[in-house]
């Protein structure tokens, strides 16, 4: 009934061209006008570069639970996925809040067969942005950041992670956002079991459905990580207003170049 129900809501593809960057190991369709009407205006509040949403949601609402982005449409970054789903979300900040990631870390980490699928993880991540990120694309941010932080960012893992630490989980929004993608991440699938351990049935709740049709006072929920990166944005434009007045080369006009690790802090 939800696979019947996502193919009705859904209707046709944007752009399915753009899945043909994708790499093997991902579980995604090309996201339709319905999605992403519901991820940037009523889950997110803004553009996602949406490439693909999972093939099959567990929403039983029908609506996408999260997205893989291009990380170099807009502008270049380690980014490449999200999750978008306001209950799921919920639930997984009020996990956070109470140490999940240094304890997920410490309880799977541990263990050589998670550790492996990190690895693999890590190296699926980084094939799919050299895969998504070339041509123009790719001059952009090497002209923007320079050829080494680049590829430094080519080579990384999931959420930016160095491939060789794994040790750590890092955020558990973007493990659960990968297994929903890729039906293919091991620390994903636990986070999964924790939430269901927990209480949260990932397929939603009577309400949550509200938020993505759009109901007017109906259930909502912003997510943390939204307002964190609300307080982040302005601290940018901040910076790049008074790099402006210096004279240096910003989004708000010409001016002298701005030194590599400048830029690139300014991209986070």
């Amino acid at each position: 009934i939800v696979v019947m129900l996502l193919a009705l809501r859904r209707g046709a593809s944007l752009n399915p061209e753009r899945l043909k960057h994708v790499p093997k190991g991902w579980r995604v369709a090309a996201p339709s006008a319905a999605d992403a009407a519901v991820v940037e205006e009523r889950q997110l509040g803004h553009p996602a570069n949406m490439v693909g949403v999972p093939a099959v949601s567990l929403c039983r609402h029908g609506y996408p639970q999260a997205v893989l982005q291009d990380p170099g449409a807009h502008k270049f970054g380690a980014g490449m996925l999200r999750l978008t789903c306001p209950h799921l979300c919920e639930a997984v900040d009020a996990w956070e809040a109470e140490g999940a990631v240094r304890a997920l870390s410490a309880e799977l980490l541990a263990e050589d067969a998670n550790r492996d699928a990190l690895r693999k993880v890590n190296e699926r991540h980084a094939a799919t942005r050299k895969s998504m990120v070339q041509g123009e694309a790719l001059a952009r941010a090497e002209a923007r950041l320079g050829t080494d932080t680049v590829r430094r960012v080519l080579d990384s893992g999931i959420t930016g992670l160095t491939p060789s630490k794994l040790d750590d989980v890092k955020c558990l929004h973007a493990q659960l956002a990968d297994e929903l993608l890729s039906r293919d991440n091991a620390v994903g699938k636990k986070v999964l079991e924790g939430l269901e351990a927990r209480g949260v049935d990932a397929s939603g709740s009577e309400k949550c459905g509200e938020q993505c049709a759009g109901c007017v006072n109906g259930w909502r929920y912003t997510p943390r990580k939204n307002k964190q990166k609300l307080r982040a944005t302005r601290a940018r434009h901040k910076k790049l207003r008074e790099l402006s007045l210096a004279g240096y080369a910003t989004s708000f006009g010409p001016g002298r170049p701005l030194e590599a690790g400048v830029a690139a802090a300014l991209e986070k």
